[in-house]
């Protein structure tokens, strides 16, 4: 009697481990969970954040920042931006000027640097810039006069790219700064306008990493192994090559 109990209390036991191992997920699946900043989109594969994901959970390049104010940022040589929503499935994804993200009470632009997109991660939906000018030749030409910037505490003229006194305004002030923007309506046409505005709009961006699409629909969570260089699929069990589900064949288009 003593010896079937003994029996029957090892199996018992050995069923409860068996259970608690089938149940453990793979350390990566399970660091690889979409998170946020408490503001703003989630994020998820090809981004990851610094200090809530693990390094492997993202492509290189694409790491992300929560600052105080609760909003993810990405660094962009010169300037950091914040980013207003992801869109997985366009693979695209809306940046502003954090230097823009308390102008409710601004009347003046603040200081910015040029933007510079590391060209294998990035590339610019729309081509229309911004020149922001300074330390220009007083008294301006009739020409550039129109350009005035009201509170000149930082900036002395905004011309568009697209402007046929573009050329003027390099030859006449010391220094400039080009920020990318995004066009509505006739803006271009109907002169710089509300600049301010304009420059906190943003402007949108793609990206080119690989697909996370056939990993995610196999129930996989993305990652990327940075010595090897090559996607990885974060299975509950382990990770995988592009899949989770025996069999998937994938081709890598940029």
């Amino acid at each position: 009697m003593n010896t079937l109990l003994v029996s029957l209390e090892l199996c018992t036991f050995c069923l409860i481990l068996l259970s608690r191992k089938s149940a453990a997920f793979d350390y990566r699946y399970e660091a690889c969970v979409p998170k946020n900043c408490g503001n703003g989109p989630n994020i998820t594969f090809p981004f990851y954040i610094q200090d809530l994901h693990e390094s492997y959970c993202g492509y290189p390049g694409f790491q992300i920042n929560c600052r105080s104010h609760g909003y993810p940022t990405i660094n962009l040589p010169e300037n950091d931006y914040l980013v207003e929503n992801i869109s997985y499935l366009t693979r695209s994804f809306r940046v502003y000027n954090d230097a823009f993200s308390s102008i409710s009470n601004r009347r003046c632009l603040p200081q910015i640097g040029n933007t510079t997109l590391p060209i294998r991660e990035f590339n610019y939906v729309d081509e229309t810039r911004l020149y922001l000018f300074s330390n220009c030749t007083r008294p301006l030409s009739k020409d550039l006069s129109r350009y005035e910037i009201v509170c000149r505490d930082n900036w002395d003229l905004a011309i568009w790219n697209t402007d046929e006194n573009l050329v003027k305004g390099l030859q006449m002030c010391e220094k400039n700064v080009v920020a990318p923007v995004e066009v509505h309506g006739n803006e271009e046409r109907n002169g710089i306008g509300n600049y301010l505005e304009i420059l906190r709009r943003g402007f949108m961006l793609n990206w080119t990493a690989s697909d996370c699409s056939i990993c995610e629909e196999s129930g996989g969570r993305c990652g990327f192994n940075t010595s090897t260089y090559h996607f990885k699929c974060f299975c509950p069990d382990r990770p995988h090559l592009w899949s989770c589900k025996p069999g998937k064949l994938y081709i890598w288009q940029p």
